[in-house]
Formats: C-alpha cells, sequence, structure tokens
C-alpha cells in the first residue's frame, strides 16, 4: 500500500513537469520548423551571389526579387530607374534565363542592348563585382550583334554585374541624357526612345505596352531606390567608389572623398540635349523667355478631346494671338497638322524653328506614338539649333498636364513648324 502511494506521488509530481517541458520542446520544433518554411518561401537578394551567373529564376518577379539589390545600386550608380531597365529588358530580350538563341542575355547576362564602350563607363560595376566583372573585347559568348546596327554585346560575368552595368552604360551615353535620373518610367523610356538608336519603328509602343503590363508592378522598387538614394543620385564626376577589399579604378589623384561614391548632376542640364519633361521651366532658361506665361484657358473653337496634345496645343496658339484652326479627321492628330496647315495656307518649315510656331512630329519622333504623332509650341530657340517647347499629354496623359521639354538639333530637323495666322 505505502509502494502505491509513494508510485503515485512521484507520477503526481513528475507528469506536469514532463508535460511542461515537452510541450515547450514541440513549440520550439514547431518554431524552428515554421522559420526554416518562411526562409524557403522568401526569396533573399544577394548582391555577390557566387551562383548568379548559372540560377535560372522560376519567374521574372523571382529574378527581380533575388536582384533587387542590385537594381537599387543600379538607380545609384547611373540614375536609372528600376522598373524602365525591367521593361526595357523585357523588350529587348523577353528574360530569355535559358534560351541558347537569347544568348546576350543568357551567356553575357547583358540585359538589353549594351554595346561595348570603354571600362571607364563601369566604375561602379567594376569596384563591386572585381575588375572580371566586365569584358568589352566582343569575343565572349553572347556578345555577337545580330540586329545590323553594328559593333559588339558587353559581356558581364553574372546578372548582378549586368544590372549594375547597364545603368552606367545609359548613363555615360549622351544619347540617353532625357532617361537618367528621370523618376516617371513611361517618360524615360520615351528618353530612350528619342535617343534614335532603335532599328524598330514599333519600339516605342512595346515600351510602353511592356510598361503598363510588367514594369508598374515593380514600382514598389522605384520608391524604395529614391527612398534610398534620393531624385537625382547619378553625378558625373572623375572619382569612383572605393568598396572595401576592392581596387578601384581613378582618373585622378585622391582626395579626402575619393572613399566615397561621387555619382552626374542633370539638374543644370546643357541646352542642346534631349532632356525628360518637367512640370516647371528649366531653370536654364528662365528670365529668357518672350511668350505669356501659360494660361488654363480653353478657347473657341477648340473640338479638341480635353488634355490632347492637340487641345494644348490649339490653346497656346489662340493665348500668343497666333490661332492656328482646328482640324477634322486623321489630319487633326499631332503628325497630321503640317499637311492640314499646308493645305489650308499656312507656311510650314521643317527644321527651322521659330518661337510661337507650332511643333508637329510624325510618329516615332521626339517620342511620340505612331501613327498619331504629336505637336507642341516652340518657347525658345538656342544658338545650336535646338529648342524648348511647352505641350501636354506627356506627364500624366489625358489629364491636362502642361509640361517642358528641350529637344536636341537632330530631332529638330525632323521636325514640321508651323506659323499661326495671327502673325
Amino acid at each position: 500500500m505505502n509502494k502505491k502511494r509513494i508510485i503515485f506521488g512521484l507520477l503526481s509530481f513528475f507528469l506536469p513537469i514532463f508535460l511542461v517541458f515537452g510541450g515547450l520542446l514541440f513549440f520550439l520544433l514547431l518554431l524552428t520548423s515554421t522559420s526554416d518554411t518562411s526562409k524557403n518561401d522568401c526569396i533573399q537578394p544577394s548582391i555577390n551571389n557566387p551562383t548568379d551567373a548559372t540560377d535560372t529564376p522560376k519567374s521574372i518577379e523571382q529574378f527581380v526579387k533575388s536582384h533587387k539589390d542590385a537594381y537599387l545600386l543600379s538607380w545609384k550608380a547611373g540614375g536609372f530607374l528600376p522598373s524602365a531597365s525591367i521593361s526595357q529588358t523585357m523588350v529587348e530580350n523577353g528574360f530569355n534565363f535559358t534560351n541558347p538563341s537569347g544568348t546576350s542575355f543568357w551567356q553575357a547576362h547583358n540585359m538589353g542592348g549594351v554595346k561595348t564602350s570603354k571600362k571607364e563607363d563601369f566604375p561602379v560595376t567594376l569596384a563591386t563585382f572585381g575588375q572580371d566583372s566586365v569584358d568589352i573585347s566582343g569575343t565572349k559568348p553572347g556578345s555577337n550583334v545580330g540586329d545590323g546596327t553594328g559593333g559588339a554585346y558587353t559581356w558581364f560575368k553574372d546578372y548582378n554585374a549586368g544590372i549594375v552595368g547597364k545603368a552606367e552604360f545609359m548613363a555615360h551615353q549622351t544619347l540617353y541624357t532625357g532617361a537618367i535620373n528621370n523618376t516617371d518610367g513611361l517618360s524615360t523610356l520615351s528618353a530612350i526612345y528619342s535617343g534614335g538608336w532603335a532599328t524598330d519603328p514599333t519600339y516605342l509602343m512595346k515600351l510602353q505596352a511592356t510598361y503598363n503590363s510588367l514594369g508598374k508592378q515593380f514600382q514598389w522598387l522605384d520608391q524604395e531606390a529614391i527612398q534610398k538614394y534620393g531624385n537625382a543620385p547619378f553625378k558625373k564626376s572623375e572619382l569612383v567608389p572605393n568598396i572595401p577589399g576592392k581596387s578601384p579604378i581613378t582618373n585622378e589623384k585622391s582626395g579626402k572623398n575619393s572613399d566615397c561614391v561621387v555619382t552626374s548632376d542633370t539638374s543644370d542640364q546643357v541646352t542642346g540635349q534631349n532632356t525628360a519633361p518637367s512640370l516647371e521651366v528649366p531653370s536654364a532658361y528662365k528670365g529668357k523667355l518672350t511668350l505669356p506665361p501659360i494660361d488654363s484657358n480653353d478657347y473657341a473653337g477648340n473640338n479638341y478631346p480635353f488634355g490632347q496634345c492637340t487641345w494644348y496645343a490649339y490653346n497656346r496658339m489662340a493665348q500668343i494671338g497666333k490661332p492656328i484652326e482646328w482640324f477634322s479627321g486623321d489630319g487633326g492628330n499631332g503628325a497630321g497638322w503640317a499637311n492640314s496647315a499646308r493645305a489650308k495656307g499656312y507656311t510650314v518649315v521643317k527644321g527651322k524653328p521659330s518661337v510661337g510656331w507650332a511643333a508637329s512630329m510624325q510618329g516615332g519622333i521626339g517620342g511620340s506614338a505612331p501613327p498619331y504623332g504629336h505637336v507642341a509650341v516652340v518657347e525658345y530657340v538656342n544658338s545650336d539649333g535646338s529648342i524648348l517647347v511647352s505641350e501636354a499629354n506627356v506627364i500624366n496623359q489625358g489629364s491636362g498636364t502642361r509640361s517642358w521639354r528641350v529637344l536636341d538639333r537632330a530631332t529638330v530637323e525632323q521636325i514640321d513648324f508651323i506659323q499661326g495666322k495671327g502673325a
């Protein structure tokens, strides 16, 4: 009887302890399992992934998330907006991760159209990923160009280097000034098209459609990049970043700031180069304009749809006392204004701008969409033949937002300029 009481007492004492510790152990095992599962589900970005050159992502989303750090750095290194970069890569090569016919992406890790230039164009890429991360010899796999434009594609050792390298390449080409430090995705892509290098006449439409269907999904990445590095992170300088453990390339003697990225300030952009549209008159032109400030009136006879470029140009020309009548049908499209005006007896001159004249652009010129084209108003003519225009339907399309933009001489030479009747 005493033995039973002792056994019962021991059980009564140890059983609760066993249950407590057993439950705690089970909870810890469950927590560890859940943590491992979470880690497997979570895509961890790494800018120094040794298998990046051979990994095959399951989707574009997985690719972007696993290369998030590289896209963020690309904004700092070249001022090239991540969502626009992703969209252009899609148009250029479709993210063909394993397709042998897409060799520039699959074998050269080239994110789309990055031709061989000079190694000085890739300071951040070289400093971050090593001197072997960029090859411009044109002899590496995937460097062959098959579109008839000549040259060779730059080879990058992995996708991380390719993402950052593409941004730096864009930033060091004068063709794409308007795309650099541009925080609007569609505007960035329009500026790339305006560079004039694309051979496909539908290239702009493809860029815009791809941005709307794909690029916009990654605007969160743009916001994160801008929050981290600011609105205009790229600043031209002879200095290059000094990354610990790497050997930086420098074109001048090191100063006290040589250990930081002093990367091209486009806030004072040189007049004459294509620029991104802005809501304000560019600072370089303030005090130089002779036409009255833009008003918000809707002038009589304006039958163009609200917010279109034609709607704005009609109102602006009427405001400055040089009206151009309303043109119906296709003749009322921006591209049609030149022929419609000629037929009505207006003076129309190609490639020779004057302040206060309308600028009619065929589809594809100045980033306009074929076949509709675009029309703007000349506000200032630079000595080198480039112009400042005011326009609408470029920023927040269809909203009636007025904006300003510089068009370079090469673009101007393709534009028809129309003198209003009141001149």
